[in-house]
């Protein structure tokens, strides 16, 4: 899908965000939507509880805040983790490039009825066992990358499953003895998909 909105790049305003910088926050009034051209965006949601997960981490070429097209708030957060390139559409541009370009509509569309669904199973597995989640979000990631080698520190892994570091490490230290995953610098390798599988 992220390669499909290439024509549509010279309609964006391009935009270089710093690392730490928010996109924009979780129930703000929608003003817009980026396509990440490169860098790394953790998308955030705010529970009831007042706690913050990462609920997806987002790298290079993909569309970032679409329910923007609806005028409606964001339902999550977004936040560069580097140093991050994006092409932005305001809020009447993008309703205006949906007229000319019903293509480009669908594709949006698309994309955020893949991101709800998404954002509604990742909340389901917020109950169950670290483990369970860390192997859930691993595999979402290798889905979207199609590579064993899921470029994610353990410090946005804890985050993402709300738990400590040192639960990642232990957890890390189980996979690597079965053969399941093991640790890189700021990635993880995926050394048994069909295990990993299993933990689900």
């Amino acid at each position: 899908m992220n390669h499909e909105w290439k024509p549509y790049l010279i309609h964006g305003q391009k935009r270089t965000f710093s690392k730490g910088q928010m996109l924009f926050l979780q129930g703000e009034e929608s003003h817009g939507i980026y396509f990440l051209e490169n860098g790394k965006v953790n998308i955030l949601l705010l529970s009831e509880d007042g706690k913050e997960r990462i609920v997806e981490y987002v790298i290079g070429k993909a569309l970032i805040g679409e329910t923007g097209i609806l005028g409606q708030p964001y339902l999550t957060s977004a936040k560069c983790e580097t140093k991050s390139t994006f092409y932005y559409y305001p809020l009447e541009n993008i309703k205006h490039l949906c007229q000319q370009h019903p293509k480009a509509k669908e594709i949006l569309m698309k994309s955020m009825s893949n991101k709800v669904q998404m954002l509604t199973e990742t909340m389901s597995m917020t109950d169950k066992p670290f483990e369970q989640q860390m192997a859930y979000f691993l595999l979402q990631l290798y889905r979207k990358h199609n590579t064993l080698s899921v470029p994610i520190s353990q410090i946005s892994l804890a985050q993402y499953i709300g738990t400590s570091r040192i639960t990642i490490y232990k957890i890390m230290q189980k996979w690597e003895k079965e053969g399941i995953a093991s640790q890189g610098k700021k990635k993880i390798n995926i050394l048994d998909l069909e295990k990993m599988k299993t933990l689900l």
